[in-house]
């Protein structure tokens, strides 16, 4: 009978024990990798620059600015990240349970875009390699920015240490689920429909646009003005801003006769 009970006070302490190491290895788990593994899953970020190294890699600047995520369907707000365009990961900092600050990269596996101060960025997969692209547009037709930066020996008389580059801008016109580059004003229209090419040209000319060069916000608008080109038989060769009714994903959030919030441009909502 003896034998018996300390058998089973035996198992019950060996049950009991395996429950709190379970327990302890949640929260060290919970304290490496955040509260939600949908994002909270990556790697530690690794990345350290030699001393003396001029500039950053960063897509702004090395402060981590409160930002949204969007990963298979979820949003995540309220949170500090920054784009590191020299290895093109998105980055993701916060506080353990300790306090100790941890910096991860975000895993591609879900990840659909991400807002970062006032750019909106997409995950997007074309032939095969996906890339992070930033997004101006909200109508059937975008212009897609892909942002990187070079590492290089710093060539000035007796100086042996790294410059990072200012950031380095290619861009595309995403259209019909296609993707085109584009590298001057006649690129640019020649990517589109034949019959707008004359409506598009007045626009450029009236509001003095450069494709290449003109702010965020001018570019979104006259995507969105082509885009409605096909929608009404005239159109004025003006601004027009309809990122007040959709989204950084394309989608109508205007309910109604009314809105269901105000969104700007540069607020980039991810639904």
């Amino acid at each position: 009978m003896k034998t018996f009970n300390r058998s089973l006070l035996l198992s019950c302490l060996l049950f009991f024990s395996g429950i709190v190491l379970s327990q302890e290895l949640y929260k060290e788990s919970d304290k490496v990798y955040g509260p939600d593994p949908l994002i909270y899953n990556g790697k530690k970020y690794t990345y350290f620059l030699p001393s003396g190294t001029g500039g950053n890699q960063f897509f702004q600047s090395e402060e981590f600015l409160e930002g949204v995520i969007k990963v298979k369907g979820k949003t995540f707000t309220g949170i500090k990240i920054n784009y590191d365009i020299y290895n093109q990961v998105l980055l993701l900092k916060y506080d353990d349970e300790t306090g100790a600050p941890q910096i991860i990269e975000v895993s591609e596996a879900w990840l659909e875009g991400f807002s970062l101060g006032q750019s909106g960025f997409r995950y997007i997969e074309f032939k095969g390699e996906s890339r992070f692209y930033q997004v101006l547009g909200s109508g059937s037709q975008k212009v897609l920015y892909h942002w990187r930066k070079t590492l290089k020996l710093n060539s000035s008389v007796g100086n042996s240490q790294f410059m990072f580059s200012a950031p380095l801008k290619s861009n595309y016109v995403m259209a019909e689920d296609e993707i085109y580059s584009y590298g001057s004003k006649g690129g640019f229209i020649k990517l589109f429909d034949p019959v707008h090419k004359t409506a598009i040209k007045n626009y450029l000319r009236d509001n003095r646009i450069n494709p290449k060069k003109s702010p965020d916000k001018v570019m979104a608008d006259l995507m969105d003005y082509i885009s409605n080109l096909e929608k009404y038989e005239e159109v004025p060769a003006r601004i027009i801003s309809y990122a007040d009714h959709y989204d950084l994903f394309g989608e109508d959030i205007s309910i109604g006769s009314g809105y269901a919030g105000h969104v700007s441009f540069y607020e980039y909502t991810i639904h």
